[in-house]
């Protein structure tokens, strides 16, 4: 907890430098700016920072950025062309992710894939807007929540990864 809370402050002071830079007169402000900064984060860190699997992370990026692209790309179309067919539709998706940091990255990446988006984080689930939903709209949501899972070493039950 203390090593934590040092590690941000020096992070905050540095960031302060960049922005103030070293006179003395500028740091009056700079601490008390750093403290609250410290009391706000402190605050909301209600939950443990969650443990990151380097290699979920590293095979996450690339499928995410294919993903942007295919899915930027199918917007296009439907936008250029009219006779590409819309079926919007409203779906609960029964995320087996743990609350907190693993189910809100899954919901925010939902989001953030075009023509998708997460309406509501429900205790049961997500309420996942689909622009065009398709026979494996389920199945896509699925490899995204296994590959988010990956990136926190949780296997796709939602457990943590036998090792």
């Amino acid at each position: 907890m203390i090593r934590r809370t040092l590690i941000r402050a020096a992070v905050l002071a540095g960031l302060w430098w960049v922005l103030a830079g070293p006179k003395l007169t500028g740091w009056y402000a700079g601490l008390a700016a750093i403290g609250l900064a410290l009391l706000i984060l402190a605050s909301l860190a209600r939950d443990p920072i969650p443990r990151i699997d380097p290699r979920g992370l590293v095979a996450f990026i690339p499928f995410f950025l294919v993903r942007v692209i295919q899915g930027g790309v199918d917007v296009s179309k439907r936008a250029l062309s009219p006779t590409l067919p819309l079926s919007p539709d409203i779906v609960l998706y029964e995320s087996r992710l743990p609350a907190g940091a693993p189910r809100t990255l899954f919901a925010n990446t939902i989001s953030l894939l075009p023509g998708t988006f997460t309406a509501e984080l429900r205790e049961d689930g997500l309420l996942v807007h689909l622009l065009a939903r398709t026979p494996d709209s389920e199945a896509g949501l699925a490899e995204l929540e296994r590959r988010v899972g990956a990136v926190f070493g949780l296997s796709p039950d939602g457990g943590p990864e036998a090792e």
